[in-house]
């Protein structure tokens, strides 16, 4: 016994897997639910148009030409509404979920703009109270020189005497 299967009994194979997933509009090539004819049943095998329409394969194109010309008569205007209604509703639900997308983007981008004010809002508070700072230890530096006639960073703490109040933690109780 020969096991060995012949080309012409394999390509038999692929088309009736092809055949029979045309009929149960499971293509992989061809979209479900589309009219069908034999040069969309040699696309979903994956060979030539013209290969079906070989000798060998004879008995088997008019099986299929059967199959399709029954399959095309009735079955196809049913699945062909639910295949559009179901592509309806598939780009319905992407169509809402960019909507959702683009809200929560722009929810987003609102919540950092209002971050981004209230941030330099601080910057400008911080920045003035250290201006005023800085105005303060100068107004504070020309006190003590005016006072000891030395400028605080040429001070030495020595001459306690000459100064006329002690800071607190210096002074004698």
């Amino acid at each position: 016994m020969n096991n060995k299967l012949c080309k012409t009994e394999i390509q038999l194979q692929l088309f009736e897997e092809a055949l029979a997933r045309l009929l149960r509009n499971e293509g992989k090539n061809i979209t479900p639910g589309t009219k069908l004819s034999m040069a969309r049943l040699a696309k979903e095998a994956k060979v030539g148009s013209g290969t079906l329409y070989y000798k060998p394969y004879s008995e088997f194109r008019k099986r299929a030409a059967e199959c399709i010309s029954r399959y095309n008569s009735g079955t196809t205007k049913v699945s062909t509404a639910n295949t559009h209604h179901e592509a309806l509703e598939s780009l319905r639900n992407e169509r809402d979920n960019e909507k959702r997308l683009k809200i929560q983007y722009r929810k987003s981008c609102s919540e950092l703009k209002a971050q981004l004010q209230r941030l330099c809002a601080e910057r400008g508070t911080t920045e003035h109270a250290l201006y005023q700072a800085m105005l303060r230890i100068a107004e504070l530096e020309q006190k003590f020189e005016k006072l000891t006639g030395t400028h605080p960073d040429n001070y030495v703490m020595g001459s306690l005497k000459n100064i006329a109040f002690l800071p607190r933690d210096l002074q004698q109780r």
